[in-house]
């Protein structure tokens, strides 16, 4: 059933991804060319500055998905009850405030922009934002406990429907009035449409928990929500200042323009990587679970082919953005003045890429509820981060920034949480993994600098010819060092049998639909 939920999971995210994220594109194209780098500079950017009062949540969203784990495990409806009760008065609380900071906020936004490069619309659009931020917190706190519960899967068909319909509307209203607070509007009635329907639907699916329990939490497990908030804290706070600053440092000393430009990067980016998460995160509860049976080894193994993955994915998806990210941009899409020269782009994807290789340490250590001991780590990583990254985008601009947060993991959570998980979960020596962690880092290294020699050889005038052969090279030049490589490994020959059975028994069902047709 563990594994059953888990490709559940996974098919309808990525259905409902692939259906909202060509429309979603469609849109941003459409956003860009009617409203330009000034709109589009400021919504990246008040994403990051509400992305810091996003803070306030402690963590808990997480802590209490954890705690849920071994209650819907063991059919305890007593302890969900309690748990979501709590869960909800602590999300109003927290919207709460967010309100009050995000007003108090808005009077030092010229200290991120200038007021010269601000839209004219600025104080509507803050507010705006702030608004859709508060209200999710009012109504998305059940979603926690569907996702525990590893059915996710069923709200699928309720998201797609609403973002397909939210996306055409508001593709429609930029083409007909060219104009952003409408369309911000739209995007908020949505928002709240959508948590007001997920609702309702959580409700009756889990009629027998009460979302108002009077009783009290026990005092174990009191003790461990409280343990468990308290090292994520920190980690909230670390990576604010790791994932949401870039935009805040650019804009402060390079200019609003550049926002731009990054955020399309990132755009992309984000969309490849919202794929590679569907399957980490289904994962997550499934290991939650293995970790609680208390089989190290089964584990560790486990482990290992989840590390191999992450190396074949993200080596295949850093090849692909080295490659493909500015001939997409600049010929393809929305034209060269939106185009980083290549150093910024390599240092955008090679840090990309580390964080991707660490995915599957972010997995087991989620699964496993670990949250204190390595509570240092984000805010040794924040400050390294914010630090290099201020001096450095004052003299190299966006590239000094990025460079910034490569050196901040590299000296902080690269190396500390891998051995805290190694032993803490495992029990064993984190030596290997290290081993492992340094052989990806140099073939994907390896793999970028081959396939970006071979598309230079045989580039063509013709632009989308020139990228059709570089998509081959991409799919080609890693996979095929990957499989010579790694086809005798016990983690390969895994992984090879895994697919090739889910691809063989869709093969199958259909011949046998076939013939009993």
């Amino acid at each position: 059933m563990r594994v059953e939920n888990s490709i559940k999971n996974i098919i309808s995210s990525l259905s409902n991804n692939i259906i909202t994220s060509l429309l979603g594109f469609v849109s941003r194209t459409i956003f860009i060319y009617t409203l330009g780098k000034s709109y589009l500079g400021i919504s990246a950017l008040l994403q990051n500055v509400f992305g810091l009062l996003a803070i306030s949540e402690l963590g808990i969203s997480t802590a209490i998905g954890f705690s849920l784990y071994k209650p819907l495990a063991e059919g305890d409806n007593k302890l969900i009850s309690t748990l979501m009760t709590i869960y909800k008065k602590a999300y109003r609380v927290i919207g709460v405030t967010i309100l009050i900071l995000g007003i108090v906020l808005y009077r030092y936004l010229d200290f991120f922009v200038d007021p010269s490069q601000q839209p004219k619309e600025i104080l509507y659009i803050y507010f705006m934002y702030l608004a859709n931020i508060v209200v999710g917190y009012f109504l998305s706190y059940k979603t926690t406990l569907i996702s525990s519960d590893q059915k996710a899967y069923k709200l699928v068909p309720i998201q797609i429907k609403i973002n397909i319909a939210t996306l055409l509307i508001q593709i429609g209203y930029l083409l007909v009035f060219k104009e952003y607070l409408g369309y911000l509007a739209i995007q908020i009635l949505s928002s709240m449409f959508i948590n007001i329907i997920q609702n309702r639907f959580i409700t009756k699916e889990y009629d027998y928990i009460n979302f108002n329990s009077n009783d009290k939490l026990p005092l174990t497990e009191k003790k461990t929500i409280i343990k468990n908030i308290s090292g994520l804290m920190a980690a909230k706070l670390g990576d604010f200042c790791v994932n949401s600053t870039d935009n805040l440092i650019i804009s402060k000393f390079v200019d609003l323009a550049s926002v731009a430009i990054y955020s399309n990067y990132i755009m992309i980016r984000n969309l490849v990587n919202g794929y590679i998460g569907i399957l980490f995160g289904a994962i997550t509860s499934s290991f939650g679970n293995l970790v609680a049976e208390g089989d190290n080894k089964k584990s560790l193994e486990v482990f290992n082919i989840l590390f191999l993955l992450s190396f074949i994915i993200y080596s295949f998806e850093a090849v692909s953005f080295i490659c493909l990210f500015n001939p997409f941009i600049g010929d393809l899409w929305i034209g060269k003045e939106y185009l980083f020269p290549i150093h910024v782009v390599l240092a955008i994807v090679i840090n990309n890429y580390l964080t991707g290789l660490r995915m599957p340490i972010i997995t087991m250590k989620s699964a496993a509820g670990i949250y204190v001991e390595d509570a240092w780590v984000p805010f040794g990583f924040a400050i390294i981060n914010l630090g290099v990254s201020i001096i450095l985008g004052k003299y190299w601009g966006v590239f000094g920034v990025i460079v910034g947060s490569i050196i901040g993991s590299i000296c902080t959570a690269d190396w500390f949480r891998p051995i805290v998980i190694f032993r803490k979960v495992f029990k064993v020596s984190s030596w290997d993994y290290f081993k492992n962690y340094f052989k990806y880092i140099v073939l994907g290294l390896a793999y970028m600098f081959i396939s970006v020699e071979i598309c230079n050889i045989i580039s063509v005038s013709n632009i989308f010819i020139n990228f059709v052969l570089r998509c081959f090279i991409c799919v080609f030049v890693p996979n095929i060092i990957t499989i010579l490589l790694f086809f005798n490994t016990s983690e390969f020959k895994y992984l090879y049998n895994v697919f090739s059975n889910m691809f063989l028994s869709k093969i199958v069902s259909k011949f046998r639909r076939k013939e009993n047709a």
